[in-house]
């Protein structure tokens, strides 16, 4: 593709403010009249990005009306290929998505043109709006060479022989933090307007003029069923939701698991710039089917790995848009993971490496604020690394915040916890510069789970606790070679500001081990990813788990538990790998698929469905 091929080339000297303080948790980190640097055999290895191409809010914010239709400007000379649109009939089905009409427009120097009186009227009217004056379209960004861009939404008036794009929903509404009391609502505007939801006869406003919008739906009854109304200018977008059951109201229910929908191969869909929206289509729209009550979804959403704050809030969009018309019903929980990482990059043109550690300014261009920012989830985690043994600084915040990547939820008797074992990462920038290490979970986040682990073991209401991490505790394809192993080598662990944790990645395993089994009798399973297959682990006390020789304290299993992995939402497949437990190992598979949890009571089984094809992969009893 052309113009990726353009953003690769693009390398020049990262922007660094010289009035931005470089966190004290990094080490090795200097900045000059050129930029950002670190040494490396006394050589200045400066930090580069790659030039922003395009704005994201510009894929759907500059769209002017005419007396023929709407013309559109990307402001985005390097794209040019193909614009394809139809309407969007909200009335029509309770997953609304455009259906394109016959005809296409070009895309040139990133400008297009959709000519709504010329093909969409008379019988391709299909949404009357040259009687109501009003309609919505969808629209689909398609590059030269075929890769799928961005698909678009523009809400459209028409009066006095003029065409006009309205303020539109360009993301949303979504369904949030579902309790028995209530819900968020969050959504996402083309323009800053006010807004308002109208649900259980009651209208619940914005208190303000914005783009991101969440509105808390409140006083609302256990386990019933509301229709809500979003309003936006003179639009309306009618959906429902149903409220939890009372908490340990103990009837049966079914929440869905996956993870891991970047993109993958194959072209159309299944690359949709950063994920694999056709597979995240099918697993939204299976797990609706199956009625489950929830999705949790634990990190790769997204390629990631990108040093662009707007490639990556394009990728996060694409994913939202993909799992949208079902996320209007029911609520997506979405957890961190490694391809979430938004870098800087020190690149050392002598040795073509390149460092990597977490973007900064931590609080407002991380990876981790940048989730934040596409998500509303809860906000009941850890506050982050500081105030730990090892904080360089503990009287100021230097380390990210754990805000919405680090929560607990739950429903009836089921909670959820979900940790970040991909926090303040650093790929392939420990060794020059401080940062945390794939899958290995820092002190402060450990103690909060310890506390809320206990918190949980004590609620009467609560039967079954499920813990999500994107990194198995033991790998079988695809990442043996890190995770919670490293090929067995304990030596890998977290540094900050040059100063390496004490406990190494094997012994961080065993403590997170310890409390999740040994000191939690609830606690069912750790669901993971990161290895693009499904499969299930039974985790005993003779499972041979320590490389040889290892020296260190070996914790004992009080009880039988299970890592139930599914990364097997679109990425391209990890076959097995030979390890030490694999004899423990059950139905490893590289199709596509989606865990589906069923709880009735005490009872908790499993079923594995390919979302493709709706064959049963798996299926298993693992409580009584």
């Amino acid at each position: 593709m052309k113009i990726l091929n353009t953003i690769a080339l693009l390398l020049a000297i990262f922007s660094f403010s010289h009035a931005q303080e470089i966190p004290a948790v990094y080490s090795n980190i200097s900045i000059d009249e050129k930029g950002l640097f670190v040494k490396v055999e006394d050589r200045k290895i400066y930090a580069v990005h790659r030039k922003d191409l395009f704005q994201f809010e510009d894929l759907y914010s500059n769209i002017k009306g005419t007396n023929l239709g709407l013309d559109l400007d990307f402001k985005f000379p390097e794209l040019n290929g193909t614009l394809y649109y139809g309407f969007i009939n909200y009335q029509d089905g309770r997953y609304p998505q455009p259906v394109y009409f016959r005809e296409s427009s070009r895309i040139v120097n990133g400008k297009a043109q959709i000519p709504i009186r010329g093909n969409l009227s008379g019988k391709y009217d299909m949404v009357n709006w040259e009687k109501s004056g009003k309609a919505i379209l969808g629209y689909r960004i398609m590059a030269s060479n075929g890769m799928i861009f961005y698909d678009g939404k523009v809400a459209f008036s028409f009066k006095d022989n003029l065409f006009t794009a309205e303020p539109t929903v360009i993301e949303g509404p979504f369904v949030n933090q579902l309790s028995h009391k209530g819900a968020v609502i969050s959504f996402t505007t083309s323009k800053p307007v006010r807004s308002s939801i109208l649900c259980n006869n009651k209208v619940f406003n914005n208190k303000k003029k914005s783009l991101t919008h969440e509105i808390k739906l409140d006083k609302l009854q256990a386990d019933k069923l509301y229709p809500y109304k979003l309003k936006v200018g003179d639009f309306e977008y009618g959906f429902e939701l149903k409220t939890a059951p009372k908490p340990g109201s103990r009837k049966p229910f079914t929440f869905a698991y996956g993870s891991d929908s970047r993109s993958g191969q194959g072209g159309g869909e299944r690359d949709i710039y950063g994920t694999n929206a056709y597979i995240m289509k099918r697993i939204a729209a299976l797990a609706k089917l199956e009625d489950a009550k929830f999705v949790q979804f634990t990190g790769d959403l997204i390629d990631g790995y990108d040093t662009s704050r707007e490639r990556m809030n394009l990728q996060y969009a694409n994913w939202k848009h993909a799992v949208e018309s079902w996320w209007h019903y029911i609520p997506f929980y979405a957890g961190f993971g490694n391809h979430e990482a938004y870098n800087i990059i020190f690149h050392d043109p002598k040795t073509q490496q390149n460092y990597m550690i977490d973007h900064f300014p931590f609080a407002t261009d991380s990876g981790e604020s940048l989730f934040q920012d596409n998500f509303s989830l809860p906000q009941n985690g850890p506050h982050s690394e500081d105030n730990s043994k090892y904080d360089p600084n503990p009287d100021k915040d230097d380390f990210p915040s754990y805000k919405e990547s680090v929560y607990w939820y739950s429903y009836d008797n089921v909670a959820m916890v979900v940790l970040n074992s991909d926090y303040w990462y650093a790929p392939h920038g420990l060794n020059v510069s401080s940062g945390n290490l794939h899958a290995y979970i820092m002190d402060n986040q450990l103690k909060w789970l310890e506390k809320t682990m206990k918190q949980l073991e004590k609620d009467t209401n609560i039967d079954h606790v499920f813990v999500s991490m994107h990194t198995p505790c033991f790998p079988n394809g695809g990442h043996v070679k890190d995770d919670m192993w490293y090929h067995g080598n304990n030596k890998w662990r977290a540094v900050v500001n040059g100063n390496p944790y004490k406990e190494g990645i094997i012994e961080r395993r065993d403590e997170l081990m310890d409390i999740v089994i040994n000191k939690s009798k609830k606690t069912v399973a750790f669901l993971t990813g990161d290895e693009h297959n499904y499969n299930l682990l039974t985790i005993t006390e003779d499972m041979e788990r320590y490389p040889p020789d290892y020296p260190h304290e070996k914790i004992i299993l009080q009880r039988k538990f299970y890592q139930i992995n599914n990364g097997a939402a679109g990425a391209p497949y990890y076959a097995q790998e030979k390890t030490l437990w694999m004899g423990n190992l059950r139905n490893f598979s590289t199709q596509n698929a989606l865990v589906l949890i069923d709880i009735d009571g005490k009872k908790v089984s499993v079923r594995v469905k390919n979302p493709d094809t709706l064959e049963m992969i798996d299926e298993y009893i693992l409580r009584k």
